[in-house]
């Protein structure tokens, strides 16, 4: 325990110095060019950047509230930088190569613009929320009306190319997150909604593939773990500002349907985005299912984690396994651990709601562990000294992969903020 504190406290200490020699050198922040950009002219397109952010009293907070309020803090300044001027965000970075990452992809461009919008909300910052709102405008011309009824609406692009059932849900996300969002944004929400609602099946499953019925398609295995969890996030988000009745009904029949079908295919991928689902339904609702779903995942998802310091792997504490074959694999834990992070933030809530200490007490902790790894995962000041000056500025406040891949991606800075974010809101209730 004593080298375990040991190793949090230096821990906290180095994010503490990494922040003041960001602090010194923020006004020489530049934003981060197109991934079209060549070398040369990326040079020359990194122009100052001056940052202008509401003030924050964070002295009395406790240290690892604070070094958690300016990991999130750099994390949304490189989203920031990192979305261009048609509304699109660089997808990655090789930094190795000083290269952009080939690629693209519009669920995590869509996931990208809803945690730059999550970040102007918790700080109130305009930056963020204008280009928050660019980018789900620009995301907003790949989709359509249905022809037949326009009252719905999906992606123009086919369901071979981007899930639509995930991409109605994320953009759903991603207006409702707007600290604004104008009524033409809320009424094509609505259309994405709509087009969830037709995809619940009988049983209460959501079908996240054309022709998912016809035996002879083609179906993604792996999508019944991603895409019905962020369509349900979606539509549940929006209950607060277009209340229907049918929204909580699509999650009572849901939750029916997923939480013994996730007994009987324990994965991990599918905790965090029913978790945030069923934890705001619980919220609105106060139905037992919502909150026996949520606790009987996160406990789950607890027994995964790296929870003892170990001397071979000191980087490690916090993150969480993989599990391979219906089994936990201790291999090394990955950026990954912050959509886990994610589902303990919501988790808390629930437990808090619910009065249920030990578990409140549980989850925290659990989470606290998890967003001290992710801090160890972020390129800072003192960690990019080796890099050229005109290059640092592509790096600083991302996350990378884990702690052997410095790779970086947008859904890594996504989903590590977006933990960070939460649990400065609903845990530490930072004001």
């Amino acid at each position: 325990m004593r080298s375990r504190m040991t190793w949090l406290t230096s821990g906290l200490v180095l994010a503490s110095a990494g922040f003041v020699a960001l602090s010194l050198t923020r006004g020489q922040e530049r934003p981060v060019p197109s991934a079209r950009t060549s070398s040369a002219e990326a040079e020359r397109s990194l122009i100052p950047l001056v940052a202008e952010r509401p003030a924050k009293d964070l002295s009395k907070l406790p240290q690892l509230q604070q070094q958690v309020y300016w990991s999130a803090q750099r994390g949304a300044e490189w989203l920031f930088r990192a979305n261009g001027l048609q509304g699109r965000f660089v997808y990655g970075y090789l930094p190795a190569l000083k290269t952009p990452m080939e690629g693209d992809h519009y669920l995590r461009q869509v996931g990208a613009a809803f945690a730059l919008a999550r970040a102007a909300r918790f700080s109130g910052d305009k930056r963020y929320a204008a280009r928050a709102t660019q980018a789900v405008l620009a995301l907003l011309g790949d989709t359509v009306a249905d022809a037949k009824d326009p009252q719905l609406r999906y992606t123009s692009m086919p369901s071979a190319v981007v899930n639509r059932l995930a991409a109605a849900g994320l953009l759903v996300l991603a207006i409702h997150e707007l600290p604004a969002a104008e009524r033409d944004l809320l009424d094509q929400a609505e259309q994405l909604c709509n087009y969830i609602r037709r995809q619940q099946r009988a049983d209460g499953s959501l079908s996240y593939s054309e022709g998912a019925d016809d035996p002879k398609s083609p179906i993604d295995p792996e999508g019944v773990n991603y895409y019905p969890g962020e369509a349900l996030y979606g539509v549940i988000r929006s209950q607060q500002q277009r209340p229907a009745a049918w929204k909580l009904e699509l999650l009572r029949k849901a939750v029916a349907h997923y939480h013994p079908w996730w007994r009987e295919h324990k994965n991990m991928a599918l905790v965090p985005w029913h978790t945030a689902a069923y934890t705001e339904a619980f919220l609105l609702t106060k139905d037992a299912a919502f909150a026996n779903c949520v606790n009987d995942m996160n406990d789950w998802i607890c027994t995964l984690q790296f929870e003892q310091f170990d001397p071979r792997h000191p980087l490690w504490v916090g993150g969480f396994m993989a599990w391979t074959d219906g089994k936990a694999a201790p291999l090394a834990p990955q950026v990954s651990s912050a959509s886990y992070a994610e589902g303990l933030a919501e988790s808390c809530r629930v437990a808090r709601e619910s009065a249920d200490l030990p578990r409140y007490n549980r989850y925290s902790a659990a989470l606290e562990r998890s967003l001290q790894f992710l801090t160890t995962l972020q390129y800072t000041e003192a960690n990019t000294t080796h890099f050229a000056n005109w290059y640092r500025p592509n790096l600083l406040g991302a996350f990378h992969a884990s702690d052997q891949d410095g790779n970086l991606r947008i859904d890594y800075t996504q989903h590590a903020i977006g933990a960070m974010m939460q649990y400065l809101t609903h845990v530490a209730r930072v004001p």
